[in-house]
């Protein structure tokens, strides 16, 4: 995370022990909408803002001072899956119990890792989509996060297959500029694969 106004890690992270509103608006508005989708992993879309909210309002009472922001990360990441698992402990409906059946059974760590990573990702390139002009940020949506073809997303926006690509193009070489060579090289592993 790379705070927008002129104010180090060390004393956002300081800030945030202190119960500073400001800091923990930046570190909400940051990481919320990642968190949510995570949860979203574990419990399905229903239950996953609930445990979002739980875990920042945790974090806003908690008073720990983290090391740095990969800390934090861990902490919230760990607070989520742990909230996460809780929930489905308690709920009854068969099918929940089926989804917490089969995370005990399916490796659980090469899981708990694959969704840290996945939410990474989409974290980054939400944040990023907001630096690109409107139009360029719904085409890469659509056919980055959604999925959609070039031509359906030409179809959805209703333009031609060949703006679709240029929107692309376009967003990719922005977003090449403007994310560090770690975060860039992420996005290709997960998005932007069909480039090789």
């Amino acid at each position: 995370m790379k705070p927008h106004n002129p104010i180090d890690e060390r004393e956002l992270l300081l800030r945030l022990r202190d119960g500073d509103t400001s800091a923990f608006s930046l570190v909400f508005s940051t990481y919320y909408h990642g968190m949510c989708l995570f949860a979203e992993k574990y419990i399905g879309q229903q239950y996953a803002e609930d445990i979002a909210d739980d875990v920042f309002l945790r974090l806003l009472e908690s008073k720990i001072l983290f090391n740095d922001l990969i800390h934090l990360k861990a902490y919230l990441y760990r607070a989520i899956k742990h909230s996460c698992l809780d929930l489905l402990k308690t709920k009854t409906r068969e099918d929940i119990r089926h989804t917490a059946y089969m995370e005990m059974h399916n490796d659980p760590q090469a899981s708990y890792l694959a969704h840290i990573m996945e939410t990474e990702a989409k974290r980054i390139l939400y944040n990023a989509l907001e630096s690109l002009s409107a139009q360029t940020a719904q085409v890469m949506k659509l056919t980055y996060l959604d999925s959609m073809s070039n031509q359906e997303a030409a179809d959805k926006l209703d333009i031609s297959i060949n703006t679709v690509k240029t929107h692309k193009q376009r967003g990719l070489l922005k977003l090449k500029q403007i994310l560090s060579k770690e975060n860039f090289g992420f996005l290709l592993l997960f998005y932007f694969s069909d480039l090789f």
